[in-house]
């Protein structure tokens, strides 16, 4: 644990040089609060999930529309959590502040970490923007009818194998660090990929040029069309 936050100190320094958020941030105790959301009177949902630095775990299963934990131990990091339903959509927002009075780095003894769970049975979109450190997404069982991952610095692992209800779009764009993209078997899956400065590896599907199918995929009710592109990280998409 403590070489990864070593590596997400290193990384989140140059990430938010980037982007002009560099600043000394206060650790104190460790807070751990729980928040659930309900899906009310809304029949469909848009998740927003945008985190700047820390650990993030996304999974099924939850009894509201979506049932969060969240331990951070620097005040001005605390989660914002947003809902309102417009035209019988529930539109959420779960996202790491900005923070502005800054003029240093954070340091290494941070403890900032997600765990969000979501309601396998209300048709979804979302949209997931990680910065610096390790995400865990597994989505499969989600109702997802759209999803896109802007993948950030450090390690994610995507796992899209489960129960899909209807055909959905999905939109990967890799960043610095390791991305791992799990597929299913149960669904015609349709890759296309776009390497940039970065590596993509493929394994268990059939190829064609830069697209990359499986055996179902044509002849399925429901299919992903999937489209990966490299950052300056590697990412490797399995069939499962």
């Amino acid at each position: 644990m403590k070489n990864m936050w070593l590596f997400v100190g290193v990384t989140a320094v140059l990430l938010l040089t980037i982007t002009g958020c560099i600043g000394t941030f206060d650790v104190g105790p460790t807070q751990t609060e729980s928040q659930s959301i309900e899906l009310g009177d809304a029949d469909t949902a848009q998740a927003t999930i945008k985190m700047g630095v820390g650990e993030l775990s996304i999974n099924g299963g939850a009894a509201n529309l979506m049932d969060g934990e969240f331990t951070y131990n620097i005040e001005q990091w605390k989660p914002e959590v947003s809902y309102e339903i417009r035209r019988g959509e529930g539109q959420l927002e779960v996202s790491q502040p900005e923070v502005t009075d800054i003029n240093g780095i954070p340091n290494n003894d941070i403890n900032y970490k997600w765990d969000l769970r979501f309601a396998n049975d209300v048709p979804m979109t979302m949209a997931v923007d990680l910065g610096a450190g390790k995400s865990d997404l597994v989505l499969g069982d989600i109702y997802l009818t759209d999803l896109n991952i802007n993948v950030g610095v450090g390690e994610t692992n995507i796992d899209l194998t489960g129960d899909w209800r209807e055909s959905a779009n999905i939109n990967v764009k890799g960043g610095v660090g390791s991305t791992t993209l799990k597929l299913p078997q149960n669904v015609g899956v349709r890759v296309n990929t776009n390497t940039g400065l970065g590596s993509v590896d493929v394994y268990g599907l059939i190829r064609n040029g830069d697209v990359y199918t499986n055996d179902l995929y044509g002849q399925s009710d429901v299919e992903l069309e999937i489209s990966v592109s490299g950052g300056v990280g590697a990412i490797r998409i399995e069939s499962e």
